[in-house]
């Protein structure tokens, strides 16, 4: 994720923190004009440590970090599954042991398959009344 210019605009092309931020409240605005749908977000995928550096990485977490404590609202319709926290950890980086090579930030298939009904139960929650108070993760 690049820096911030200073002057947001949510049709530009500049992956940042305040343009990311502009284009997600367009979204939501967007998907709350459908209250009988539901709609699961997740948040973006992480990178390895040798696909990006510290600083892109630590602007990423903070948006991920925003879209889970602060776009994303109880009460409306729309529930977000926190992927990224599964990737990090909590770190910053895709993990190594889950990615599918050392400068691979896709997800290995063990990896995968350890996450997947994760996915299954957090779309679970979200159906039956829980999107709101179940975890983010789909781990119980």
């Amino acid at each position: 994720m690049q820096p911030d210019t200073g002057s947001p605009k949510i049709s530009s092309d500049i992956k940042s923190l305040e343009n990311y931020k502009l284009q997600y409240t367009a979204l939501k605005d967007k998907m709350r004009q459908f209250p009988e749908t539901q709609f699961v977000v997740w948040t973006g995928a992480a990178l390895v440590a040798t696909a990006t550096d510290e600083p892109q990485a630590t602007r990423a977490r903070e948006f991920f970090r925003w879209v889970v404590g602060s776009w994303d609202e109880p009460g409306d319709n729309i529930y977000v599954w926190d992927f990224w926290q599964l990737e990090t950890e909590g770190g910053l980086y895709l993990l190594d042991e889950y990615a599918a090579g050392v400068e691979d930030s896709h997800p290995n298939s063990a990896f995968a398959a350890r996450v997947a009904p994760y996915l299954g139960q957090r779309i679970v929650d979200v159906i039956e009344g829980r999107g709101d108070t179940g975890s983010l993760t789909g781990r119980q």
